[in-house]
């Protein structure tokens, strides 16, 4: 039986030193990883931290011990991509946490590039895996200003079209929920599962250009007046109430 705090090699890389799990499976197959005094080039290797004591990536020593597990909402402003390490992306989501201390956090809730809005960061992998899997149908809440808005009543019957579900490229497009915003007039959904571009790409099967899209909320957890660019830590209250939606009711040890 394998112990219980034995970890791949690539997870605690990626957890301690803050980078993609590609990038920390490159950095043991390139020789640039010491476990206990010891150059290791399997990413895959189970390993005890207890037993190896030390931890160095291109000789700069890591932490084993356990992080203390936190969430974060972030409000991403266009332009920013969603991506760890992308040298030709310009921001991304992976260069602001850098530069904020945020080692060992990857994020929940990707948004394209042009997109707005509430992203969550966490360095505990269990709760962004429930939040971002399909399989988990974590509300998501956008609202759409259109390029050009239709009456209202063609816009409601647009919506229930939307809920009934579209067939775009292979995939079938579908909406949770939708309502209208009268003044400004805009469109407000709530997507389960978050394709590729997936609101902008429903709406333009209706001839319609979605200028701007904000992501109001994950989940329980809303963006609330956070500014773009800002950060802050979910309150006790906030964390407890989102674990709970996901069904996750305390961090794994």
């Amino acid at each position: 039986m394998t112990d219980a705090r034995e970890a791949r090699l690539l997870e605690l890389v990626q957890t301690r030193a803050g980078v993609s799990r590609r990038r920390a499976e490159e950095l043991v197959r390139e020789g640039e990883v010491e476990a206990g005094e010891q150059v290791v080039t399997d990413p895959f290797l189970l390993v005890d931290p207890v037993v190896v004591g030390t931890l160095r990536v291109r000789g700069q020593p890591l932490s084993l011990l356990p992080p203390t597990t936190r969430v974060y909402r972030y409000h991403k402003p266009a332009g920013v991509l969603c991506s760890h390490d992308d040298p030709h992306a310009g921001e991304t989501v992976g260069r602001v946490l850098r530069a904020g201390g945020f080692i060992g956090y990857t994020f929940a809730g990707r948004l394209d590039r042009e997109s707005e809005g509430l992203v969550l960061l966490s360095n505990d992998g269990d709760l962004v895996l429930h939040l971002s899997h399909p399989r988990y149908e974590v509300e998501k809440v956008y609202r759409v200003t259109l390029g050009r808005v239709p009456p209202s009543p063609d816009l409601r019957r647009i919506l229930d079209q939307m809920r009934q579900g579209i067939e775009d490229e292979g995939e079938t497009l579908r909406i949770a929920r939708g309502e209208v915003e009268e003044r400004p007039p805009r469109a407000v959904v709530t997507l389960t599962e978050g394709k590729k571009r997936e609101v902008r790409r429903l709406f333009a099967r209706f001839g319609l250009e979605a200028t701007r899209l904000v992501r109001l909320a994950i989940g329980p957890i809303p963006l609330g007046d956070l500014p773009p660019g800002g950060i802050e830590r979910l309150s006790p209250d906030e964390e407890a109430r989102l674990r709970k939606a996901v069904g996750i009711a305390h961090p794994r040890s």
